[in-house]
């Protein structure tokens, strides 16, 4: 059946839903920060960029449509422990993020992998999908809390651009004098203790057999003619050589007792020396 030829459809009303849907997430809505994520090598298979930056950004108001604002939408148990998958979903204004979008030259569209910034809540989370099905007015943005895993940022926004600050540090690497049983995650220094150390550091990788250790987060300045003690490990040992290296280290908030703890256990069971440890030395 044909549509009644009466009723006309004015463009006039379509302006009209289109304002209100603006008007109320200026009404209820909350200023964040949109910022654009600058793909430099992506991945065709995986699409991931690790070496992708953060640069651009700019202020718009936005919805939180679902109830519970941060919600944890699900628990996790993997291989690294409890897996907490914060999300929140956004509503914005189509014709106002074309407004913004376009004073940078930039699509006109929310991607997937942007960012957004909750200034009053500290929050920063990555759009995961971006859909329109419950308004022809405003895009409707799923997001996860965003996990850094390397990438630049430079947004010009002092609390974002900490992230980076806080948890990238560079790797300096050491070659011992002699051989020494030392652990990755423990804390080596020099002096008598580690309260009057005059340098320390953590140890990120460790090579026994080629006495290579390197580490991050260095205080102070190491000396050759004083020997590195470990903290954990009672080790006490010089190097010969120090290097710069143009490694980084990605610090997170793990905890590394318990790795050390597995690793000085496994010394007193497992026999590293055996080459043969299953034909019972046969071969």
């Amino acid at each position: 059946m044909a549509r009644n030829n009466y009723f006309k459809v004015s463009t006039r009303e379509s302006d009209l839903f289109e304002q209100l849907v603006t008007e109320q997430v200026k009404i209820y809505g909350f200023d964040v920060h949109y910022i654009f994520r600058k793909f430099q090598n992506i991945d065709a298979l995986f699409g991931e960029d690790p070496v992708s930056k953060f640069e651009k950004s700019f202020q718009i108001e936005m919805f939180v449509s679902n109830y519970e604002f941060f919600e944890t939408q699900s628990k996790l148990i993997n291989k690294f422990g409890i897996d907490l998958q914060d999300s929140v979903t956004l509503m914005v204004a189509k014709k106002r993020f074309s407004e913004e979008a376009s004073k940078y030259g930039t699509t006109v569209i929310p991607q997937e992998g942007d960012i957004i910034y909750f200034p009053e809540y500290g929050g920063l989370y990555e759009i995961k999908y971006v859909g329109t099905r419950n308004s022809f007015f405003a895009y409707e943005l799923s997001c996860e809390l965003f996990r850094y895993s390397g990438e630049k940022i430079d947004t010009e926004i002092n609390e974002v651009d900490q992230i980076e600050t806080n948890l990238v540090t560079n790797i300096r690497k050491f070659t011992l004098s002699s051989g020494a049983t030392l652990f990755e995650g423990e804390t080596i220094y020099q002096g008598l203790t580690l309260g009057s150390s005059t340098y320390k550091a953590v140890i990120v990788n460790f090579n026994q057999g080629d006495r290579i250790v390197e580490v991050r987060g260095e205080v102070g300045t190491p000396s050759s003619l004083v020997p590195l003690r470990g903290l954990s490990s009672d080790a006490s040992v010089y190097y010969s050589t120090i290097e710069d290296t143009e490694k980084t280290y990605l610090e997170t908030n793990a905890d590394d007792t318990d790795e050390i703890e597995l690793e000085r256990a496994a010394l007193d069971i497992i026999d590293f020396s055996d080459k043969d440890p299953f034909s019972e030395g046969n071969y």
